[in-house]
């Protein structure tokens, strides 16, 4: 399951999460983000709440969902925000 936020894409590898016991995602989006996810205790999955227009504006991409399944649950979320000018960044800060 995916998304399109704002400026990038949230992408949900689903089948690693009815193993998770933490929930983490849906936690961290409730406490950083704007909670849109919830999680369907029969399928144990997290859900979306949203539409998919809604979720674009509603996700602040605050990174939490990401960061905390990755540290509390089974690093099953990516957030892929495109950075173009981090190459020539990197290149000058040499």
């Amino acid at each position: 399951m995916q998304f399109e936020s704002r400026t990038g894409k949230v992408i949900i590898d689903d089948k690693k999460c009815p193993k998770c016991k933490s929930y983490a995602c849906v936690k961290a989006c409730s406490l950083y983000g704007t909670a849109l996810y919830r999680i369907n205790l029969t399928r144990k999955k997290p859900e979306f709440i949203y539409n998919e227009d809604d979720l674009k504006r509603l996700c602040t991409e605050c990174l939490g969902c990401e960061q905390e399944c990755y540290l509390r649950g089974r690093k099953a979320i990516t957030i892929q925000l495109p950075m173009p000018d981090l190459q020539t960044f990197t290149k000058h800060s040499r």
